[in-house]
C-alpha cells in the first residue's frame, strides 16, 4: 500500500490511507510522523484495532505515558478512557458528559504532553465532535503590532480536573499550575504558534489584571476563528493524532443518554516551552 495524505481543510489536518496501523514498518512510522508535524492533525479511519496494536501504533508519535486514571473499560495502564459510560452510578471515563472548551492537554503542568492519539469505540448518533484550531497559523496571521507586543511574554495556566469551562474552576492551593510562553517554537519545525487557550489560560505576567484579560480575550477570540478550525464528526474506529504543542480542541455538545467512548494514548514530552 501507498500512505496518502488529503487535507481535511485549508487550515489544519489530514486524512490517512494506505495504511495499516497494525504493521507499521520503520519507513512508514517516519513518513507519518512527519505528516502529523506538517499537518498537526492526522485522521485514520477504522476499523477498530486491539488495544496492543493501538499502543505500538501510538508509539509511532513517541513515548506513551501511562493514564493518570485507570479504567474497566482498557486492559493497558497507558489508555486513559474518555467515555459518559457508568455502572452502578459511578462514571467508568473521564471527560464524561457535554461540551468542553478550547484547551491545551496539561498546559497547566511543567512540562505538558507532545501529543494524544484517540479512537472512537463507541459513539451517540450526533454531537460529541472534536475541533481542532491550528496555533502556528493562528499565530501567522496576528497583526504585526500584536506580534511585538506578545513577543517574550509568559502566562500562568491553571486547571480543577473535569471542569469543561473556566467559569466553573475552583481554584485552591491544591491546584496544579504553571508559567508558559504565551508563543512558544516547535522544536522539529522551528515555527511558532500561540500558546494560549480560553479554559486553561488565566493571567500574563507582569500586566494588569484587566490589560491581561482583554489581551487574553482577544488572542482567545483570534484562535477560535473558524478559519483555523477543523470540526471533526467521528466515525467508529477512528484514529486521530494531535499534536499537543500547537493545536487547541474542543468537544461539542451531546445527548448524554447515548453511550460515548474513546480511548485515549498521551504521547510524553521531555522538555518544557520555549520561546
Amino acid at each position: 500500500m501507498t500512505m496518502t495524505f488529503t487535507p481535511l481543510t485549508e487550515a489544519i489536518g489530514a486524512r490517512v490511507t494506505g495504511i495499516d496501523v497494525t504493521a507499521m514498518t520503520p519507513a512508514e512510522s517516519k513518513m507519518i510522523y512527519e505528516a502529523w508535524l506538517k499537518y498537526h492533525v492526522l485522521v485514520v479511519p477504522g476499523p477498530i484495532v486491539a488495544e496492543d496494536q493501538y499502543i505500538e501504533f501510538g508509539r509511532c508519535f513517541g513515548t506513551l505515558e501511562n493514564a493518570r486514571r485507570q479504567s474497566v473499560l482498557a486492559s493497558r495502564p497507558e489508555i486513559m478512557v474518555i467515555s459518559n459510560i457508568r455502572e452502578n452510578g459511578e462514571i467508568l471515563g473521564a471527560l464524561p458528559d457535554g461540551e468542553l472548551t478550547y484547551h491545551f492537554d496539561r498546559i497547566h503542568q511543567k512540562i505538558p504532553n507532545k501529543a494524544g492519539v484517540l479512537q472512537a469505540i463507541e459513539i451517540p448518533d450526533a454531537g460529541g465532535d472534536t475541533w481542532f484550531s491550528n496555533m502556528c497559523l493562528a499565530y501567522d496571521t496576528l497583526p504585526e503590532a500584536t506580534k511585538q507586543r506578545i513577543a517574550g511574554l509568559s502566562a500562568l495556566n491553571t486547571y480543577e480536573y473535569g471542569q469543561t469551562h473556566t467559569e466553573n474552576k475552583k481554584l485552591s492551593d491544591a491546584t496544579p499550575t504553571a508559567i508558559h510562553p504565551i508563543v512558544r517554537t516547535i522544536p522539529e519545525t522551528g515555527r511558532k504558534a500561540l500558546y494560549v487557550c480560553r479554559l486553561m489560560t488565566d493571567s500574563i505576567i507582569g500586566l494588569p489584571a484587566a490589560e491581561s484579560r482583554a489581551l487574553l480575550d482577544e488572542l482567545c477570540d483570534h484562535v477560535e476563528s473558524q478559519r483555523f478550525v477543523y470540526e471533526h464528526h467521528w466515525q467508529v474506529g477512528d484514529i486521530l493524532i494531535w499534536d499537543n504543542r500547537c493545536t487547541i480542541h474542543a468537544r461539542t455538545d451531546f445527548d448524554g443518554s447515548q453511550r460515548r467512548l474513546l480511548k485515549r494514548l498521551t504521547v510524553g514530552d521531555d522538555t518544557p516551552p520555549v520561546h
